[in-house]
């Protein structure tokens, strides 16, 4: 039967590479940016080296079999939200870049119809020129 302290120390490296799994396949199909799939990769690698050293997990020793239980349950909704959370962000992230791409361009347009309304302000400037010597 394992110990309680043996289930933490295996349930970290699960949860250790089910984050790095998780965020390196969210930013693949570009759900989560660069920055954040990057935190996410270096917890993950925290996670599993802390199951994995000993002396990084020797207080899973002193934590009773109910503890470590809701240590464990509170830990994966606190990450769970956090993923949600930074998904939310990359979202926000993502589509705030794309208005900025789409004010570029509405911006190189209007410079563009301002240039074809001189051109054509001149055109009737020079008409009426024309005109008025004509008369």
């Amino acid at each position: 039967m394992l110990r309680t302290a043996d289930l933490i120390k295996y349930g970290m490296i699960a949860a250790g590479i089910f984050i790095m799994t998780s965020s390196f396949w969210y930013h693949s199909v570009r759900k989560l940016t660069v920055n954040l799939a990057v935190v996410w990769e270096i917890l993950g690698v925290i996670l599993i080296a802390i199951g994995i050293f000993p002396a990084l997990s020797s207080w899973t020793h002193h934590i009773s079999r109910g503890t470590g239980l809701v240590l464990f349950v509170v830990g994966a909704v606190c990450l769970w939200g956090g993923f949600q959370f930074s998904l939310l962000l990359s979202r926000l992230a993502m589509k705030n870049q794309e208005l900025a791409m789409q004010v570029s361009l509405l911006i190189q347009e209007n410079e563009k119809i301002m240039q074809q309304i001189e051109k054509q302000e001149d055109r009737i400037k020079a008409y009426e020129e024309k005109a008025s010597v004509c008369n």
